[in-house]
């Protein structure tokens, strides 16, 4: 499979694009337009204590510029890196499964 090259015209428009596109953004500071500040992540690290349901005391914390969040032991290693719902449904699944005593009658 051959990809398509960029011909040199085309190449020539993205670069002057890309030029004119600082050149903008200097004009704009220049003119006391400020650049916007970074975005704050307002996410808060969660701790789930599940040991008394067979697991173990997890800290849930955001990784910072993604979407995904980082699931901590209590020693600090890292147990899962995923969505937020993926990694619930992880921690869920590794809990031990009991069932109701059955009454017999």
């Amino acid at each position: 499979m051959r990809f398509r090259t960029r011909s040199a015209a085309a190449r020539y428009s993205a670069s002057c694009r890309w030029r004119a596109a600082g050149q903008r953004a200097q004009a704009e500071r220049d003119a006391g337009i400020h650049d916007r500040e970074p975005i704050v992540d307002a996410r808060q690290p969660i701790e789930i204590d599940l040991r008394s349901y067979g697991g173990d005391l997890l800290c849930i914390e955001p990784r910072v510029g993604y979407v995904a969040v980082r699931v901590l032991d209590g020693s600090g290693s890292v147990l899962h890196c995923a969505a937020i719902k993926t990694v619930l449904h992880r921690i869920a699944d590794g809990l031990p499964r009991t069932m109701p005593p059955r009454s017999c009658t």
